[in-house]
């Protein structure tokens, strides 16, 4: 992956994912890091080629139609293989894309912390690619008395029942403002004690 390194800059996709690397605590955790991260930027790459066939596949269908008309060629699979290329590249792509987003976000708060708190905020953001898309202010008291305030995002179904319940989320600092330092975890039971604060072992 040399050489696609320097031509693409593969494993700094973001400044944030190369910010997380510089400050991953366990070489693992960085290696995991650049690995999704390369992932994620060939199924960017993958999904903007797929789209081009998509473009060009109407007129190579017309030139194949032209073409085997003319030579009295009977060939209906070339069509087949043309379009299942031209849908199949932009669809691995993305598949490729959203699987490495998510594993590379996983392993930039594998070395972090998990806490526990409240969903205090259910914020709906509307947007033409993902209208299902919710912002949760959370609030999460340490052992310390310092109160972590953080955005966390998710997508699917309304959170909104989940207003005033427990919810876990990862964190690699301990900056109480520092609001998109913040990774869904999941929603534990309702006995859940909000405010819990445990260090994570290195992966």
């Amino acid at each position: 992956m040399t050489w696609l390194d320097q031509k693409l800059r593969l494993h700094n996709a973001d400044d944030q994912t190369a910010d997380w690397m510089a400050k991953a605590r366990t070489p693992e955790s960085r290696m995991r890091i650049r690995r999704w991260s390369r992932m994620e930027t060939i199924g960017v790459v993958a999904a903007l080629c797929g789209v081009s066939l998509l473009l060009l596949a109407p007129i190579a269908t017309l030139a194949c139609a032209v073409w085997f008309g003319v030579a009295g060629i009977d060939r209906p699979d070339v069509y087949w293989w043309l379009w299942g290329i031209a849908a199949g590249v932009p669809l691995v792509g993305a598949a490729l894309m959203a699987v490495s987003s998510r594993e590379r976000l996983t392993a930039c708060f594998a070395d972090g912390y998990v806490s526990t708190g409240r969903v205090d905020r259910v914020i709906e953001c509307p947007g033409d690619d993902d209208p299902m898309s919710y912002e949760l202010r959370v609030s999460a008291e340490l052992s310390d008395g310092v109160v972590l305030r953080r955005k966390v995002y998710l997508g699917g179904g309304n959170p909104r029942r989940r207003t005033g319940t427990p919810i876990r989320f990862r964190h690699n600092f301990l900056d109480p403002d520092d609001v998109y330092d913040a990774l869904f975890d999941r929603f534990p039971g309702a006995d859940a004690k909000a405010a819990r604060h445990a260090r994570k072992p290195a992966a």
